[in-house]
């Protein structure tokens, strides 16, 4: 059997003879794929990126790596940055199928809101499309930023504040290539522009195949449809501050209220402690409060304005104070943080609050991403961010919560004591994903080097081990971290492993990405060391 080394020659020989493979990329390209947020990730060698455009390639370079016994791993902007950036999740993957080319838009319906995206489109270019197309819907937006893959995100159960806070729920169909070169399409999916329909039922008839393509391997998405929601006449943001930490149950208790009987139409409800505002916006943001709510609410100028009054009365018994934001609000304190005297303490605020109204409405930017420099602010970019390249260590811990306020208790205690004892700040921020289940993000954040990645791995495991234990389980994981992800409950992984031999039983495409590994991950020796 030929070394790794050898097959990946043939490999980049059988490319070049072919002509309808892809293109390779060079050695740049190749090592910044090779970055990820923990320095453990990084391979050993640079990963071989191929960089393919069409269906056709796909299915080519498939069937060159099956030849030579090699798996290969596609990405889309490969920027899933704190969950593995474009790292494969089997060491022994050397191969990455770049589709950040694939980036056409294949069909929109300006009625009915619906786009078909190929994976190379960001959020950045669709919002680019559609202001070109004069067309009034949202950017389902992420703190990734503008150059974050809608397809990727949405692959990944990603989420935003928009209407459709999961972004999966947004899918309607998708098309795939399967490892055996075959083509999968949604039942429902338009099958050629005669149809008149659109594939506006994402369920089709039968058992449900889709998800299948979410959070794994075995087969590369080629095209996702996704529904986007209508831009509401009003968009208005509202900030609250709490009066004390022990108000926090009641608060919470609160907004579930707000999103099941209020009537408004709210896309969902971020709630932030101290340490994760002052990370994300400074300590000026945060005026003396120990957590600060934010939310926005959508519809007819009437609906909203009355939507005030209705926030207002519920948060009253928790909120210190409350501050209602929209585009004419903030265009008045843009002026105004320009003038001498009032400037001086208000310009601090006006830019975090302009850039996060800007991303709640549906259009996206990086003011997110300013989180991830946290252990590394000298190399914070004004723009074009890429924590990856720029040297940011960072890891995620996202885990699900009920949005009960006992349950956020103590939840919030495990966090921090965890977080304290492997010398992290807890910076917890819950994000509402249905009228139950809040999803809350922990970012670690360290200078990137062995021994901080170390003992952020160390920090997570703990995280994941005790949070399970006490009923939040991690809803996504760092590519890395397979062994975590499918940990317990052994009857839904026997499952899954059944149905994932049987559309990729060579295991060619993204083995062990969310999948159980057959034999020891050549990381364990290194991982057990660091535990240690």
């Amino acid at each position: 059997m030929p070394s790794p080394d050898t097959a990946l020659e043939r490999f980049c020989l059988a490319v070049h003879a072919s002509g309808t493979a892809g293109r390779l990329g060079d050695a740049a390209s190749a090592d910044a794929r090779g970055h990820d947020t923990l320095e453990w990730a990084r391979p050993a060698a640079a990963p071989l990126v191929l960089q393919l455009e069409t269906e056709g390639e796909i299915r080519a370079a498939l069937d060159l790596a099956r030849r030579e016994g090699l798996s290969i791993h596609p990405i889309s902007s490969g920027h899933n940055w704190g969950y593995g950036t474009a790292r494969a999740a089997s060491p022994e993957t050397r191969v990455l199928f770049d589709l950040s080319g694939m980036a056409r838009i294949l069909d929109f319906d300006p009625d009915l809101g619906m786009i078909t995206v190929e994976p190379g489109v960001t959020q950045g270019q669709l919002e680019a499309f559609l202001a070109e197309q004069q067309a009034d819907f949202m950017v389902p937006t992420t703190g990734a930023g503008p150059a974050c893959s809608l397809v990727g995100n949405a692959l990944e159960r990603g989420y935003g504040m928009t209407p459709v806070a999961d972004h999966f729920q947004a899918v309607l169909g998708l098309t795939a290539v399967l490892a055996d070169g075959s083509l999968y399409r949604s039942p429902f999916l338009r099958a050629s522009p005669e149809q008149s329909s659109p594939a506006v039922y994402r369920w089709g008839s039968g058992p449900y195949l889709d998800g299948l393509f979410s959070q794994n391997g075995g087969a590369v998405v080629t095209s996702l449809t996704l529904q986007l929601m209508p831009r509401p006449a009003a968009v208005e943001m509202f900030v609250f501050w709490l009066k004390a930490d022990a108000d926090l149950e009641r608060t919470i208790d609160t907004m579930r209220r707000i999103l099941t009987r209020s009537g408004l139409t709210i896309g969902g409800i971020n709630l932030m402690n101290a340490a994760r505002v002052g990370a994300l916006a400074g300590d000026a943001a945060l005026k003396g409060a120990p957590w600060i709510g934010t939310g926005v609410v959508y519809g007819d100028p009437s609906v909203v304005r009355a939507g005030r009054k209705v926030l207002r009365r519920a948060l009253r018994p928790v909120a210190a104070r409350m501050a209602f934001v929209n585009g004419a609000r903030l265009r008045l304190a843009e002026t105004l943080a320009r003038l001498p005297l009032v400037g001086r303490s208000l310009a601090p605020l006006v830019a975090p609050v302009s850039a996060a109204y800007r991303m709640l409405a549906g259009h996206p930017g990086e003011f997110a991403l300013a989180l991830a420099y946290g252990g590394a602010p000298a190399a914070m970019p004004h723009s074009g961010r890429d924590p990856a390249r720029d040297g940011c260590g960072l890891l995620w811990y996202a885990p699900i919560v009920p949005i009960e306020g006992n349950a956020a208790r103590r939840y919030i205690e495990m966090v921090s004591k965890i977080c304290n004892a492997h010398g992290f700040a807890a910076p917890i921020t819950f994000s509402t994903l249905s009228a139950s289940a809040f999803d809350s993000t922990v970012p670690l954040l360290f200078p990137r080097d062995r021994e901080n990645s170390d003992r952020a791995l160390a920090c997570l495991r703990a995280l994941i081990a005790e949070g399970r234990r006490l009923g939040f389980p991690p809803y996504r994981f760092h590519s890395g971290l397979m062994d975590e992800a499918t940990a317990g409950n052994d009857a839904y992984w026997q499952m899954a492993e059944k149905v994932q031999n049987a559309i990729d039983p060579d295991g060619l495409i993204s083995p062990g990405r969310y999948r159980r590994r057959a034999e020891p991950d050549a990381l364990a020796p290194l991982l057990q060391e660091t535990l240690a």
